[in-house]
């Protein structure tokens, strides 16, 4: 006699039956010919434990060990940003450790389980994502874990330390992260290779609570800057994949940025923090390239090799691009500031950076051809390839405009277009993200044809194919300004012609 439902009718809050002949599976699991298991742990009898206030800042926790608190020294707070002390992932909050367990083990870096999670798995999500159970819970199970956050990933690799962090920050934030990582997890569960799609509406209202948080929280600590920056990259997708006009997505992490910047130079010295510090600073990076802005921080300088999950090898890369974006943005003042003869300083400026970034490589070390399988490597090597060919395009189209010098302008886009192709005709089946968005959009603008038939390939990549298909109707408004005789810079365009975010 089966004495509770199977883990699928549980959460469907279905009725669950067995015949007589087979114990091992019951009628709608057969039916919908999918794994049925009864592996779920009884609920913890008695009250659930009442949210404790943390010591200081914006978050609340459900326990507060000796050995968990973030640092509360007064003189760390006031001389410089503290960095949380490093907590063991076993030390799970009091009223999820029997429930909920711990994370999980992940598959080895060439496993491709991930790539096509079972629809089992994907049926398993439970109808509603309401509390922070539920985003505790989706973080601890690896494989619905993975599933969510693997498009921004260059594959499992990455998955253990992401997973490690992602928890932390939970146990320390949940009150003020829940609302808008759920909206998080409930929309890209829409964005999977798998046989089963959830196509559920976005619920815009968490996304507007977790907004309203990341607009009210205090940073009086390093734990509320880790919490503004994990929120500030989440709520950046969802606006990027929801909104039809997704230009205001940058506002998001240069809010993020600009709140936490003074803690950013401390948490970047640990390892652990860059999977929540680096694509913000990439973001906001990659965007003022394209609008000639002034990114909110440049990456601080640090002794060890950062390899990103979805950064990749940039991290030597983006304080040049900082130095570009800086001059940029002088240039296209200056242009506008009637009288100003700044512009040789401005071109040798210039011409500095460029020489800067044409000898540029990025770091690597002789453990990243152990930690990391070859097709996370050579996805990481291409997206660093490409992103300075892209700096060197930026670099002549500051110089040239549109009509002007354009044969040195293809060569360049050819050199992204080959140095993509390559790539997809070898590893693409087996990488899971793929940012190299901005990259192919300039290329676009120069060549027509390559792009087109890159897209097409990319299409596997869900939430980069996604976003340079939004940003494909400013390329042809680009290409049909230069068809009508438009000679001037492309940047001018996007002033008023880009209502797209501009993803990495």
């Amino acid at each position: 006699m089966v004495l509770k439902a199977c883990d699928r009718c549980h959460l469907s809050k279905e009725k669950c039956t067995f015949t007589d002949d087979n114990q091992q599976q019951c009628t709608r699991c057969r039916r919908l010919k999918i794994t049925c298991s009864t592996s779920r742990r009884n609920r913890r009898i008695g009250r659930r434990p009442a949210a404790k206030a943390f010591p200081h800042g914006e978050m609340q926790i459900w326990s507060v060990d000796s050995h968990q608190q973030c640092p509360s020294d007064a003189r760390d707070t006031k001389a410089s940003p503290s960095v949380p002390r490093k907590r063991s992932i076993s030390s799970t909050p009091s009223d999820t450790t029997e429930e909920l367990g711990t994370p999980q083990k992940v598959d080895s870096p060439d496993s491709d389980d991930a790539m096509l999670l079972p629809p089992e798995k994907l049926l398993a999500y439970p109808a509603e994502l309401q509390t922070t159970r539920d985003a505790m819970r989706t973080v601890l199970d690896v494989d619905q874990f993975t599933a969510i956050h693997m498009p921004f990933m260059w594959g499992t690799s990455f998955v253990p330390e992401s997973q490690r962090t992602v928890y932390a920050i939970l146990c320390l934030s949940g009150p003020t992260l829940t609302e808008g990582y759920l909206a998080f997890i409930g929309l890209m569960t829409s964005y999977q290779r798998s046989l089963v799609m959830r196509r559920n509406a976005p619920d815009m209202m968490k996304a507007a609570k977790g907004l309203q948080r990341l607009r009210s929280v205090k940073i009086t600590q390093s734990c509320d800057a880790v919490c503004a920056l994990f929120l500030g990259q989440t709520m950046y997708v969802f606006n990027v994949l929801t909104a039809h006009d997704s230009s205001t997505a940058h506002s998001i992490v240069r809010s993020s940025l600009m709140s936490t910047k003074a803690w950013v130079p401390a948490l970047i010295q640990y390892p652990v923090m860059d999977t929540i510090i680096m694509t913000p600073i990439l973001v906001d990076t990659v965007e003022c390239l394209a609008r000639r802005e002034v990114p909110i921080l440049k990456l601080p300088a640090t002794e060890r090799i950062i390899i990103d999950r979805y950064a990749g090898l940039l991290a030597t890369l983006l304080p040049i691009l900082y130095d570009l974006c800086e001059c940029s943005h002088d240039m296209k003042r200056d242009i506008t500031d009637i009288g100003s003869d700044s512009y040789p300083e401005h071109s040798q400026r210039l011409a500095e950076i460029e020489q800067t970034i044409r000898h540029w490589k990025p770091q690597t070390s002789p453990q990243m051809f152990t930690d990391f399988a070859q097709h996370e490597i050579l996805a990481m090597v291409t997206q660093a390839n490409v992103y300075r060919l892209a700096a060197l395009l930026i670099i002549h189209r500051l110089r040239y405009p549109l009509g002007v010098e354009d044969a040195t302008g293809q060569d360049l886009a050819n050199s992204i277009f080959a140095e993509m192709s390559f790539f997809t005709k070898s590893a693409t089946h087996k990488t899971t993200a793929l940012p190299v968005v901005f990259p192919l959009t300039l290329s676009m603008f120069e060549v027509q044809g390559p792009g087109e038939e890159l897209l097409e390939r990319l299409s596997s990549f869900t939430v980069q194919s996604t976003s340079a298909l939004r940003l494909q109707e400013f390329v042809k408004r680009v290409r049909a300004s230069r068809e009508l005789g438009f000679r001037g810079f492309w940047f001018e365009l996007a002033e008023t012609q880009l209502h797209a975010a501009m993803p990495p």
